[in-house]
């Protein structure tokens, strides 16, 4: 029985999950006939921009630069967003909070679904791309973004429940976190090759925890390769992430109701 009630658990929160997730989509998506372009338009525009920056003006001689930008500028849209959106997951839908008994859990769930839907819409963009440079997408490409995506997913998912619990109890968290991601950008591989980095920082850099998420994603798609090393990494600061979320989440979640 009590395996039986796990299973029904998990089973009903997942369809929570996806309809909320497909709600959200829904709204996104309505009445919006460019909903697909404009979600690409940021990190095309920031490419274009970088792209003069760096290899028109500084002449940084990296192959295959716009491959190299997108392919990491994306992955970086997945973080960025669903880090900013889930500091207010909790205070935006405080209304549904207070009046419905359901697991809070689902919330930043389906908010990382719902980014990892606009990355995975974002995938043939990438793909065109690799066919222009030359660079083959096959099998080795598809199994990577599968290993590389549940990684990501669960490292984000894990941060994102340990920011919206908290920022319930300081509002400030989201301005501080908007800054923090600013700063991370600039030290995680997504504009430069680790291979520009001097050795003696590379382990530095290797303990932001999107850092190794960034060079899985360059090695795959510009090298065809599953880097092991650097998605084994991944998926340890996914665990660590987890475990911090979780532990968060648990200890607070009976005052959700209470500080809204």
């Amino acid at each position: 029985m009590a395996t039986e009630s796990i299973v029904d658990k998990l089973t009903h929160y997942s369809e929570l999950s996806y309809i909320l997730w497909k709600k959200e989509i829904k709204v996104r998506y309505k009445n919006n006939f460019f909903g697909y372009l404009w979600s690409l338009a940021n990190p095309l525009s920031f490419a274009l921009v970088f792209y003069f920056a760096f290899n028109v003006v500084f002449k940084s001689g990296e192959k295959n630069f716009v491959l190299f930008l997108i392919s990491g500028l994306f992955a970086w849209q997945w973080i960025a967003n669903y880090i900013i959106g889930s500091c207010n997951v909790f205070v935006s839908n405080g209304s549904i909070i207070k009046k419905s008994l359901f697991p809070r859990i689902v919330l930043p769930l389906s908010l990382c679904m719902q980014d990892g839907f606009h990355y995975v819409m974002s995938i043939p963009v990438i793909a065109v791309a690799s066919l222009y440079y030359g660079v083959p997408f096959g099998l080795t490409t598809l199994a990577g973004i599968l290993l590389i995506s549940v990684a990501q997913f669960l490292l984000l998912f894990g941060i994102g429940l340990a920011m919206g619990t908290a920022n319930l109890f300081f509002r400030d968290m989201e301005k501080l976190v908007g800054i923090l991601l600013n700063i991370l950008f600039y030290v995680t591989p997504v504009l430069y090759p680790m291979t520009k980095i001097p050795e003696q920082y590379v382990k530095f850099i290797l303990l932001n925890p999107f850092a190794p998420l960034i060079n899985a994603w360059h090695a795959l798609y510009l090298e065809q390769r599953i880097d092991l090393y650097n998605v084994g990494l991944t998926y340890a600061y996914a665990v660590v992430s987890l475990i911090v979320g979780l532990v968060i989440y648990r200890r607070m979640v009976w005052r959700f109701a209470e500080v809204l």
